[in-house]
């Protein structure tokens, strides 16, 4: 039997007649709905872990690229030199190296002299859409004036493009691009 907060995949504390205690019926009800969700792109059972972006939500971002729809965002890095820093620590993906499921994001901030990163102004938007995957990830992520880290996010299989953003408390913003390729994709 696993600890609480822990995800296990087998039913291996169920109870006499074959009923599940109601954590497991509840553990159960919900990888049927994400993998309902999410498609056959990624595979919960092999890969426990948290939803970060549906298939639906990357096949959208795509196809607005691929049409045009949306215009180059305007970037803030660079723009202002004391704007924080955004270091990409994971994942490393060079050149076209695939990177495994589940995903490992960490990111390291630096703020300029003076000035103190503002946690709460963190956020990482998905696609040209920027799909603000913030709220979704906090649960799962430590966050603080360091940077961030985030075990086990699932993503479907492709090419993503992030961007990752974070403030400082004298009002500057710093961005990051990431992009990376999820192998069984293109």
């Amino acid at each position: 039997m696993s600890s609480p907060g822990t995800f296990a995949p087998a039913f291996d504390d169920a109870l006499p007649g074959g009923l599940a205690t109601p954590r497991r019926q509840w553990l159960a009800s919900l990888g049927a709905l994400c993998l309902g969700a999410i498609g056959p792109g990624v595979a919960l059972a092999q890969s426990p872990g948290f939803v970060l972006l549906s298939d639906a939500e990357a096949l959208r971002a795509r196809e607005a690229e691929a049409e045009g729809r949306i215009q180059p965002p305007v970037r803030t890095r660079g723009l202002r030199p004391q704007a924080p820093a955004i270091q990409v620590i994971a994942p490393q993906a060079a050149g076209d190296t695939a990177v495994p499921m589940p995903l490992r994001l960490e990111f390291g901030f630096t703020a300029a002299p003076g000035a103190r990163i503002v946690p709460g102004s963190f956020r990482l938007l998905y696609g040209m859409l920027r799909i603000d995957l913030t709220e979704r990830l906090r649960p799962h992520a430590t966050v603080n004036e360091r940077g961030v880290l985030v075990e086990r996010a699932l993503m479907p299989p492709g090419n993503h493009r992030m961007w990752v953003q974070v403030g400082d408390d004298q009002g500057n913003l710093g961005e990051q691009e990431l992009r990376f390729r999820i192998g069984g994709g293109s």
